[in-house]
């Protein structure tokens, strides 16, 4: 997922537009290869310890040398891979164990935890439009987990992780938007970094089945890491900083849509009545969010 929050650009350029709307189709899409990993054997753990562990490991020279400009922020850079390597993990993982379709409107409450944790940590302030969004989000994944029966059953693994990593995604996001001087190489790639830590400390209750591998498909899991993950994030990243934060926003909701269509046809999921007009509900309150930014 895209770690930076869009900043403010004085023209938009046909090829910073393009490289967000190939981020989101990259990133609506990224279920796909996470089916596969999971049929050879691997977990969200797994491909975290791997794909993640080698992307952090490659990034921490990258973030040493701007340490003259983030170290005044330090504890805010450390929040900000803590928060989105805890989302990469959960996310990836409840990709990989369950519905597609339910893991990203689950994850794509941002809106209404934005909302929230605007007006808590940064003090920014609410109206009707940002209200009717955040009562759009929590109306929308009531009607996706199934209305009063949830009280019934307890969440899915994957219906809890894929909230919990949307919840810290969004206090990612709010970080970023406090933290003024850490450079943009930093705050994307303290997500690799931070994910691998969890990874990493995850071990001492959870430790991975690795299983016996083909050389083929240790080749395709490299190439998921440099191609699918890396190259997502430079495209969105790239996107994001040079496109009005409006734009930006609306690329989220392809994303959404992308991913919801592709399960359908590529992986054969089938919609309940509850699941699309929760997703009707979510897709317009994270539009009114990104109408809200043009102003």
């Amino acid at each position: 997922m895209n770690p930076t929050e869009s900043t403010v650009v004085k023209a938009e350029s046909p090829g910073a537009i393009i490289s967000l709307m190939l981020g989101s189709v990259v990133w609506g899409l990224a279920w796909w290869p996470l089916k596969y990993f999971g049929q050879l054997g691997l977990d969200g753990h797994a491909i975290a310890l791997t794909a993640y562990t080698l992307l952090g490991v490659l990034s921490i020279p990258l973030i040493w040398r701007e340490r003259y400009f983030w170290l005044g922020e330090w504890r805010l850079l450390v929040l900000i891979g803590v928060l989105f390597g805890l989302a990469n993990f959960l996310f990836t993982w409840s990709l990989m164990v369950g519905s597609v379709v339910r893991s990203m409107l689950l994850f794509f409450l941002l809106p209404a935890w934005g909302v929230i944790g605007g007006w808590l940590s940064l003090s920014e302030q609410l109206n009707y439009m940002r209200l009717l969004a955040v009562a759009l989000c929590l109306a929308g994944v009531f009607t996706i987990v199934g209305g009063f029966a949830v009280f019934e059953t307890p969440l899915s693994f994957a219906d809890a992780a894929a909230f919990i990593a949307g919840v810290a995604y969004t206090g990612a996001g709010i970080t970023n938007r406090a933290a003024r001087d850490i450079p943009i190489v930093s705050r994307t790639m303290v997500a690799f970094v931070g994910c691998a830590v969890i990874a990493l400390v995850g071990l001492t209750i959870h430790v991975p089945a690795i299983p016996n591998l083909s050389a083929d498909n240790w080749a395709w899991l490299l190439a998921y890491a440099f191609f699918w993950i890396l190259g997502g994030t430079l495209l969105s990243t790239y996107g994001v900083t040079h496109v009005q934060a409006s734009r930006a926003g609306v690329m989220q909701v392809l994303e959404l849509i992308v991913a919801m269509i592709s399960a359908v046809l590529i992986g054969s999921e089938v919609l309940s009545v509850g699941e699309i007009v929760g997703a009707v509900m979510i897709l317009c309150a994270t539009l009114i969010e990104a109408s809200r930014m043009q102003h």
